[in-house]
């Protein structure tokens, strides 16, 4: 818990492997670099990584301890990613989610990587984690990389998503989040728009279907969506870290967010080891919708209240968890022992990293 009070949840942490000998395609370094300059951009000065630094293999060990002792982060959730057209293990691992579940039970929620063009394997994929790993969710990505092609995956396609939509209610699988707004690579900004939202949220009610990177391009469609469908959800990975460097520009997103669909759909998360998340948490502790923003635009305040919901209790209520008993389950665990005084200085668990050979 936050030296303000406020039970914090990062709604996307990952454990990412940038390292060449991951690399399947050539474009591949092109992303990891591409990766580094955008973390440069959203990072002030003192949580700046070095490319060398940056472009590491994480592992969950230190990925707890960047989370959990160097900053006031309580709860994370780990998205596992299914980028294995361009990384060998996917960019982001399944086993290594498991493994941070695992050491951090009562702190992490895990969402499993699903690729719908695998089809038959997908859909056994996703029964196994309804039934086996106990997920609570599972991320797609909506283009894959295929002989020098971008393949698109609509969440619209009944034939090839709706199906998958269908296992994972069966198996227990009530959120499904998918990466929007920032493409990856070379490949068409089309297949990143939200116009394939509309008809799967409205097809499956009881399924939560999560919008992540909500906001950092095509905001109004995000907030029009959240308007209409009680069912989707903004999650602000990426896009919180505008907070440090661009606070203006996150008071647009957040205020249209709020004015159209109330903030209680919204996520707060930050993609760590992205950024490191400390400085981003700051921001939010502090930050206001500029008074020209309210007055102008009718945007909402950001009270105390609707700050401590955006932070966590509304990834805890999408998760179906009770702060109090997850508050109760921490109480005088090793991470609340080792930042009982203070955070430990940022990047210090950058020692547990596989690095790439001199």
């Amino acid at each position: 818990m936050s030296h303000q009070g406020t039970f914090v949840v990062d709604a996307v942490v990952h454990a990412y492997n940038w390292l060449p000998d991951n690399y399947r395609v050539p474009l591949a370094k092109d992303f990891a670099e591409a990766s580094h300059r955008l973390h440069s951009r959203m990072s002030d000065d003192r949580h700046r990584l070095s490319q060398d630094d940056y472009l590491v293999d994480w592992q969950p060990g230190p990925l707890a301890e960047l989370m959990f002792a160097e900053s006031d982060t309580d709860f994370a959730i780990y998205h596992a990613v299914p980028l294995d057209d361009y990384y060998h293990d996917g960019l982001i691992s399944l086993a290594k989610g498991i493994e941070f579940r695992a050491e951090n039970p009562h702190r992490t929620a895990l969402y499993g990587n699903v690729n719908p063009l695998d089809g038959e394997r997908a859909l056994a994929d996703i029964e196994r984690y309804g039934t086996e790993l106990k997920v609570d969710g599972i991320k797609f990505y909506p283009v894959r990389y295929h002989s020098g092609n971008s393949l698109q995956i609509a969440f619209d396609d009944r034939k090839l998503l709706f199906p998958m939509f269908e296992r994972a209610l069966e198996v227990g699988i009530r959120t499904v989040a998918v990466h929007k707004a920032i493409p990856f690579g070379r490949t068409a900004q089309a297949y990143y728009r939200l116009d394939d939202i509309d008809e799967a949220a409205a097809a499956f009610p009881d399924l939560n279907f999560e919008i992540v990177h909500a906001g950092m391009a095509f905001t109004e469609e995000t907030a029009f969506l959240l308007a209409r469908y009680p069912n989707v959800w903004a999650n602000l990975e990426v896009t919180s870290t505008l907070i440090v460097n661009q606070p203006r520009r996150f008071a647009e997103v957040l205020g249209q967010l709020m004015y159209w669909g109330g903030p209680d759909r919204i996520l707060f998360a930050t993609g760590a080891h992205f950024v490191h998340p400390q400085p981003v948490i700051e921001a939010f502790h502090e930050f206001e919708i500029p008074a020209d923003m309210v007055e102008g635009y009718g945007f909402p305040q950001l009270t105390p209240e609707v700050k401590e919901k955006i932070l966590g209790l509304n990834a805890l209520r999408l998760l179906g968890l009770d702060v109090e008993e997850l508050r109760a389950a921490q109480a005088g665990d090793r991470w609340e022992q080792r930042k009982a005084d203070r955070l430990e200085e940022p990047w210090t668990a950058q020692a547990g990293v596989r690095r790439a050979a001199a």
